[in-house]
């Protein structure tokens, strides 16, 4: 009987061991290792040990349970801290802070000073710093410094996690930018980190980087330039970072032995991830041209009229450009900004008087006369009109235009604006005047006999009885001859 509840009592106790191990491994993938000696630090003259243990895989750690028996030779197998429940969050954001930092080291100060503030953090089983410190012998008080300097900095920089902000800016003066901003969640508070600390993976969606690409490698905290791709008058843009292997958080990893022997924390490589999404909605960076069609209001006048000249706008097409008139972002008190059309100035200037028929040229003469110069807002395609402008005298005239970006402010769209100017002669421009035929006076009518009052019908009478002579005279003669 004692034998057979002997044996079921060690069955019962093997069954609970597999069950333990079976919790703490959690997974297929653990798998068995085992504490092959002292890893780096100080043996004390009564042999006792203080600093890192070397497992058989090549990692080293620190001791998490003061007073229990030393790990080298026991089995154990790797367990994620977070499946242990042993630690707060606080606390396991400290052991990892200590961890990463400082169970690989060569230094047997760091390594000595590493262990003693794994056990300030995780118990120190009823003892001092001070008491463990006495191991290593005549560097005790430089690795109890060292200790106490850990604990304070772990408490500063553990972290919780670590947070990816990506912030796309859209110009329409200058070019676009994308930057991917890395906060870690500190205990002491969140910490903006410095730039290019970190780097990390940026794809686009709506853009490309400067070289046409749409992935790259990229720092944190850096401003990227970026190119949108759309040809609207707005667009669209979305950048999406993962920043891998960073150390923060409080990932912990240990190697637990079933023998009741110190359990170890081992160095965990960086394995924190953020990943962040920015999207960004606005006016279109890209550039637009204008073209301007004209007519003038008269091809043929007097002088004296006034004529104006027609304006059809449009916009061109081509690589590169908008293929739509320009939008401008108009900011606004309190409230989202606004989107209006950019605005351009259409300088008319109606040249002339020429003497001679005007021959098409690519621009016009030089001191080239000028009646006027009227100058037209317009604010996208469509149909506009110059205001008037008097002939002076006869002669050719001609309309000539041109938009000049620098009279539309940089900031309301100018250095999106492509400049434009017409050609020299365009037929449908061109007015013709013509001076009025003078009628000849009265007093030059006279002198010729062809006055037009009394006198002219004396003349005239006179003319007549004149002529009737004659023909009498010369119906008379051969009669006379007779």
């Amino acid at each position: 009987m004692t034998h057979r509840i002997t044996t079921f009592t060690t069955a019962v106790a093997l069954g609970g061991l597999l069950f333990f191990l079976s919790v703490i491994v959690g997974t297929p993938g653990a798998h068995a290792l085992a504490a092959n000696g002292h890893g780096v630090g100080f043996r004390s003259s009564t042999g006792w040990w203080l600093g890192s243990y070397s497992l058989d895989d090549g990692t080293r750690g620190f001791c998490l349970q003061a007073g229990r028996p030393s790990p080298v030779g026991h089995p154990s197998d790797y367990v994620e801290g977070d499946q242990l429940g042993w630690f707060t969050p606080e606390q396991s954001a400290r052991l990892a802070y200590i961890s990463r930092n400082w169970a690989a080291t060569d230094d047997p100060v760091t390594a000595a000073a590493g262990q003693i503030a794994t056990w300030m953090v995780s118990g120190m089983n009823d003892k001092t710093p001070e008491f463990y410190a006495e191991r290593a012998g005549a560097q005790a008080e430089e690795v109890l410094a060292r200790a106490r300097s850990m604990v304070d900095e772990s408490s500063r920089d553990a972290s919780l996690g670590v947070d990816a902000a990506a912030v796309v800016s859209l110009s329409d003066q200058g070019p676009s930018h994308v930057r991917v901003d890395l906060t870690v969640q500190r205990l002491s508070g969140a910490d903006v980190l410095a730039p290019s600390t970190h780097t990390g993976r940026l794809d686009l969606v709506g853009a490309t980087f400067s070289d046409g690409s749409t992935s790259a490698s990229v720092s944190n905290g850096m401003d990227v330039v970026i190119v949108p791709t759309g040809i609207e008058p707005t667009v669209s843009v979305l950048a999406t970072a993962v920043f891998s292997a960073l150390p923060y958080g409080p990932r912990v990893r240990v190697a637990v032995s079933p023998d009741n022997a110190q359990a170890l924390l081992v160095a965990v490589p960086a394995s924190a991830a953020a990943q962040a999404g920015g999207e960004r909605h606005g006016v279109s960076p890209l550039p637009f041209q204008p073209t301007v069609r004209t007519v003038t209001s008269a091809a043929e006048a007097l002088p004296g009229a006034s004529i104006s000249d027609h304006l059809t706008v449009d916009v061109a097409q081509s690589d590169g450009l908008l293929s739509h008139w320009g939008l401008r972002s108009v900011p606004a008190a309190g409230v989202a900004p606004t989107l209006a059309p950019i605005e351009a100035v259409v300088t008319s200037s109606l040249l002339g008087p020429f003497s001679d028929g005007i021959v098409p040229a690519e621009a016009a003469p030089p001191n080239a006369p000028v009646v006027c110069t009227i100058e037209t807002t317009i604010s996208g395609p469509g149909e506009y009109d110059t205001t008037a402008c008097a002939l002076p005298s006869a002669g050719f005239y001609v309309w000539v235009e041109k938009i000049d970006p620098a009279r539309t402010p940089a900031d309301e769209g100018g250095s999106r604006l492509r400049p434009w100017q017409s050609t020299f002669g365009v037929a449908s421009e061109i007015t013709r005047v013509i001076a009025p035929v003078a009628s000849a006076a009265p007093a030059e009518l006279a002198r010729t006999g062809l006055d037009l009052g009394g006198g002219a019908w004396a003349g005239c009478s006179i003319l007549a009885v004149g002529l009737a002579s004659l023909v009498v005279s010369r119906r008379r003669r051969p009669l006379d001859a007779s």
